[in-house]
């Protein structure tokens, strides 16, 4: 079906990964990556599953979420400074500054205009 229909069956490989990441479910997410990578013909067409694949891993993974995002930027020709473990620190620190706010403080922070 790939090769007679490529863009439905993109879509619906898409969608079905959306939805296993969604639900959680991260065997069949896994198993519809690899067919989607396995059967794209373009390295665009992989990025919704590979941005799937990465919000999996920052789940209970975040460096390597963090890298995985990071060799994906640079396939498509954006290079950031200071590589994955500034990154981390980055994560950390911001994690750090927010601990001192309450979940609501955060949630009712007015929205920035500039």
């Amino acid at each position: 079906h790939w090769q007679e229909h490529y863009a439905l069956s993109l879509e619906l490989y898409s969608l079905a990964a959306k939805c296993a990441l969604t639900n959680g479910d991260h065997t069949s997410l896994k198993l519809l990556i690899a067919e989607v990578v396995a059967k794209v013909h373009f390295f665009e067409d992989k990025l919704d599953v590979l941005y799937f694949e990465t919000c999996a891993l920052a789940t209970s993974r975040l460096p390597e979420s963090i890298e995985r995002g990071v060799e994906i930027l640079s396939k498509l020709g954006i290079e950031l400074r200071g590589g994955g473990s500034s990154m981390e620190a980055c994560v950390q620190e911001t994690k750090d500054l927010l601990s001192g706010y309450t979940d609501d403080e955060i949630l009712n922070t007015r929205r920035m205009t500039d």
